[in-house]
């Protein structure tokens, strides 16, 4: 008798499956680790049950005779590093409390015929479980199937579309390439900065990671940018116009060779305003362009991460970390949703056929306008499986729920992706685009103009989100009286404004995402930035503005809490009005003067995204099965050797160890938290600097790498 065992990443996850199978074939057995019937089992893991070997356990291998010190651990010295385990060296080991997990895994796979892999459908799903199989030795045929969702329809449609999971290989290398990459760099740039800065009289343990550093080095170059501006005056002027039927308003267009221009086209000089002016003014000229257009525009793709995290930051403040894990609760636990770790904002054209159910699920769910126009056999632009990765963007499912269970940030989370996902079902928006040239005297003024003829998938919104793109458009509204080209046009003068320049903003949650997604842009080596351009206009799918950006949609949100655990990042919150409400709905990221000196002390390429977002288009080549881990290690150990030498050249000296204060624009100051204290030893998981932290219950140890790692220890 066959009998096919499907190993879960988690117990929700293998619940799911379970409870679908039971409908063919009935349990027979189950436990706390598993669920079986006569010819199938489903077991699970608890995200990753093995975690790689510590420092410690090369070290031995590769220094035979080093000596340990009072705590039984190797000290840190720079004989040891650079540490980089070859190939055939990574070992990994059994996490001490998922013994039993591993056990019942054992079990099953060693009954089956046939073993399927059940992993989160990216790549640490992946790599979670295959790592299990091999660690098992498994020789068994083994299938994948891809589950985004909990909900019945999503489990039997992945339970039904198994695929052979060598497939996935690519995806399982460039998670071990990511996982290998982490701990190499953090474990050696941070040991070589702590040894130099405390060869320099700094007490502290300093973190140093491979994407971490380079986020920070985004914040404090911002923070410099602002602390360093010196505002420009500068004109703005808009030509009053009159034609035969009426008036309008229109922007000068300075022409080539323009005097009083800066380098970003902005008029400085007073004098060609005021000349111009006279130049122009009661002076007739003539309609030289002029169009009046019928457009459309179609509705936003559905949410990735990325894109989900951005709009909830701008729209009602929710922190990025806060918004994933309400996400992550509408998916899991609610099964609300489909599986939000998505870099992909693309649906598969079989995801069409489950829209009435969706809809209907929806409609019991959510009040909304519109209704009347959603038509469920429209398709948009966002049905396209040439541009779906490996998992789809989020959407609701097919289950009906009491939203009064849900908290208030998964109800506006859970609000916002059904009507992104209902607007692929409604018809473009129809509007009316005007544009006029006119020139006056040999001077080119221009005038724009847009009415909606229909308001189509907007009409979700109540007026809204119409209301808020327009208003950065600024033309919403503008309309143009009737003319054509060749019509005269007089200039009653010019309304000549008096500016300044402003500072770039501080970085928010969101804005601070963009950056990581779009990293490019702030990648100052031409070669690198060539490279960049390259995969952009090669990219297949998800996000179509992101290249490839610092992080991944599963970690981006983790790196901010970090930074301001360990005092190099602060909140500062918005000013408040005299009403005493924020001005502003996000707060603002600030580095504090640890976060400046560390980036200024480092080499150059610690700080910026270049390096390490080139290491995120290296994985995606393991992905695509067109790079080898080998290959990716063996140049990231070369930069490494050569960075640890930089670092011992030269004094790292640091301000005092960090006090992050938590601040607001208008000056005030809270009380000063207790700075963060090193424990002086390593995390024995993953190798980062571990500190002393405080809870309810008591202080205890933590790993510098939370949430990433999550090991602590009881204080002795």
């Amino acid at each position: 008798m066959t009998m096919k065992v499907y190993v879960a990443e988690k117990p929700s996850l293998g619940k799911a499956i379970a409870e679908q199978l039971m409908k063919k074939s009935p349990k027979v057995d189950s436990g706390r680790e598993f669920v079986a019937g006569a010819d199938w089992a489903v077991c699970w893991a608890a995200g990753h049950i093995f975690e790689q070997e510590a420092p410690d356990y090369y070290i031995g291998r590769k220094h035979p005779g080093a000596k340990k010190n009072a705590k039984g651990g190797f000290s840190w010295t720079f004989d040891h590093l650079p540490l980089l385990p070859d190939g055939n060296e990574w070992a990994i080991h059994l996490v001490a409390d998922k013994s039993g997990l591993f056990n019942t895994i054992k079990k099953f796979v060693g009954k089956a015929t046939l073993v399927v892999n059940a992993g989160d459908p990216d790549r640490e799903g992946q790599l979670l479980i295959d790592e299990i199989l091999n660690e098992l030795g498994n020789k068994k045929p083994v299938l994948r199937v891809l589950i985004s969702a909990y909900d019945e329809l999503s489990v039997t449609n992945g339970i039904k579309n198994e695929r052979d999971n060598i497939e996935f290989h690519g995806m399982r290398d460039a998670a071990l390439a990511r996982s290998r990459a982490d701990w190499i760099c953090g474990m050696n740039f941070s040991r070589a900065a702590t040894l130099q800065a405390q060869a320099n009289g700094y007490p502290g343990t300093i973190s140093i990671g491979r994407v971490q550093t380079p986020i920070l080095g985004l914040i404090v170059q911002r923070h410099l940018e602002i602390e360093n501006f010196k505002p420009v005056d500068y004109f703005t002027l808009t030509a009053n116009m009159k034609v035969a039927n009426g008036k309008f308003i229109a922007r000068w267009k300075p022409h080539d060779g323009q005097a009083g221009l800066d380098e970003e086209g902005r008029l400085l000089d007073r004098r060609v305003a005021d000349q111009l002016n006279t130049l122009v003014k009661d002076k007739s000229g003539k309609i030289v362009e002029y169009s009046d257009e019928e457009k459309q525009e179609g509705p936003p793709l559905p949410f990735s991460l990325d894109k989900l995290q951005i709009l909830a930051s701008r729209k009602y403040g929710y922190k990025s970390d806060d918004v994933l894990a309400a996400a992550q609760s509408l998916y899991e636990k609610h099964k609300l949703t489909s599986y939000p770790r998505s870099d992909c904002q693309y649906l598969p054209n079989a995801q069409i056929d489950n829209a009435p159910m969706v809809f209907d699920a929806v409609k019991s769910n959510l009040q909304f306008e519109g209704a009347i126009l959603i038509d469920v056999t429209r398709k948009s632009r966002a049905w396209n499986d040439d541009k779906v990765t490996a998992h789809h963007a989020i959407i609701p499912t097919t289950q009906k729920a009491n939203l009064s269970s849900l908290s208030q940030v998964e109800r506006d989370l859970y609000d916002e992706i059904c009507r992104r996902y209902l607007a692929q079902f409604m018809p473009n928006r129809r509007f009316r685009a005007v544009a006029a040239l006119v020139d006056v005297c040999g001077q080119r003024f221009v005038a724009t103009g847009t009415t909606t003829i229909s308001p189509g998938w907007k009409a979700l919104y109540g007026g809204t989100q119409e209301a808020e793109d327009d208003a950065k458009k600024g033309d919403e509204g503008t309309i143009l009286p009737l003319m054509k080209q060749g019509d005269q046009a007089d200039c009653l003068g010019l309304d000549i404004a008096a500016k300044k320049t402003t500072p770039p903003k501080a970085f928010t949650d969101a804005s601070l995402l963009e950056a990581m997604i779009n990293i490019h842009k702030f990648v100052t080596d031409e070669k690198v930035k060539s490279v960049f351009m390259k995969m952009l206009s090669d990219k297949k799918g998800g996000d179509e503005e992101g290249g490839c950006g610092l992080g991944t949609p599963a970690t981006r949100h983790t790196f901010v809490p970090k930074l301001i655990d360990i005092g190099l990042v602060t909140r500062v919150e918005p000013e408040k009005g005299k009403t005493g409400k924020a001005k502003a709905k996000e707060s603002f990221l600030v580095p504090t003067a640890a976060g400046v000196g560390l980036i200024q002390a480092l080499p150059p390429e610690l700080g910026k995204p270049d390096m390490t977002a080139v290491w995120e288009a290296s994985m995606r080549e393991i992905e695509s099965n067109r790079a080898t881990i080998d290959r990716f290690l063996g140049m990231q150990g070369g930069w490494i050797t050569k960075t640890i030498e930089k670092i011992r050249a030269v004094p790292l000296t640091l301000p005092a160890p960090p006090i992050a204060k938590k601040k607001t624009y208008s000056g005030g100051n809270a009380a000063p938290r207790k700075p963060t204290e090193a424990a002086g030893k390593d995390c024995p998981k993953c190798g980062a600097p571990m500190f002393k932290r405080g809870s309810a219950k008591g202080d205890f140890f933590g790993c510098s790498k939370y949430p990433d790692c999550k090991h602590t220890e009881n204080i002795k």
